[in-house]
């Protein structure tokens, strides 16, 4: 059999050549044979590229595996969120395991190594069709994209972030805060009054690149449904509280850090993959102004915060 690139089929096909971009990461899948990848999640369409597209600025390979579950005996249980994945270690990597609700039987494995350059991913495969493809439902979707690519950031200077992002005017500003803060409110309100384009209610990844701050959208959608592709310079990182009137409050980068870090995804359960990690938020906030943000959930926040960046910036 012929070792090939999988297309998607379904909600999504993934052109021959193409790959999977986030952040500006490719993720290429490999399949040991020829291959219909399947996703019914419609949020990835933006982040898949074909061949034409230019040349991304980080890499993963991701080769699919169907011999078997591998052995996790001998493995160190690192993490485990106890209704989803668990992760795992030994000498050689991690091991990150979701299992099938109620069965305790895995949907997939992943094996990677510190770095996630290469990434072996087991799941089940099906007959084949009638065109000889065999069909795999791509696992590569929330949350395993998510945490490989919280691994693959650790000293590359990246990091993913609880916060919606927000293009205005050419630059990405992010309005950062927990489950209830107000970011899905304060996106709606932005997409109501058609101000800039907005590329996710919930998370970002931001990422420093030949120097300079990029926030990129990201496929991992909140209440509000909005996920896409697409970059800009860092600009702001508003912190969000609600509030009786709006206002803006100016952070120092010591405080926009104490607010940051704990809206990032930092694998805590690793402190050497964690380091980094924390390293580079504090940078972030040191390199890119940041504000607390009290709005009132109605169109004259959408008003007040185009006027505070003209005046400001």
């Amino acid at each position: 059999m012929r070792r090939g690139t999988g297309k998607l089929s379904g909600s999504l096909r993934l052109p021959r050549g193409g790959d999977l971009r986030i952040g500006d990461i490719s993720i290429q899948v490999n399949a040991p044979f020829s291959a219909t990848l399947r996703t019914a999640n419609p949020l990835y369409r933006s982040f898949l590229q074909d061949r034409s597209a230019a040349a991304p600025t980080g890499r993963m390979s991701v080769r699919l595996r169907g011999d078997g579950w591998p052995s996790m005996q001998d493995a160190e249980r690192v993490f485990d969120t106890r209704d989803s994945w668990v992760l795992f270690r030994d000498p050689s990597g991690y091991w990150l395991r979701l299992d099938r609700p109620g069965s305790g039987e895995p949907l997939w494995v992943a094996r990677f190594k510190s770095g996630v350059g290469r990434v072996d991913l087991y799941c089940r495969f099906g007959s084949a069709d009638a065109r000889g493809h065999v069909p795999i439902d791509l696992p590569l979707t929330y949350p395993l994209d998510q945490l490989l690519l919280m691994h693959y950031f650790a000293g590359r200077k990246g990091l993913l972030t609880h916060a919606a992002g927000w293009v205005y005017k050419g630059k990405a500003y992010l309005f950062a805060g927990a489950s209830g803060a107000g970011k899905s409110t304060i996106s709606e309100l932005l997409v109501k009054a058609r101000a800039g384009k907005m590329l996710s209610d919930e998370r970002m990844i931001v990422r420093e690149i030949r120097g300079k701050m990029i926030a990129f959208g990201t496929p991992w959608a909140g209440t509000a449904g909005i996920a896409r592709a697409g970059q800009a310079p860092l600009a702001g990182i508003f912190f969000l509280k609600h509030g009786k009137a709006n206002r803006c409050e100016k952070l120092d980068a010591a405080q926009a850090a104490d607010r940051l870090l704990p809206m990032i995804s930092t694998p805590w359960y690793d402190p050497d993959t964690a380091a980094p990690i924390i390293a580079f938020a504090r940078r972030v906030c040191s390199a890119v102004p940041g504000h607390e943000f009290r709005f009132t959930p109605d169109g004259s926040a959408i008003d007040f915060i185009r006027d505070f960046i003209g005046k400001t910036t």
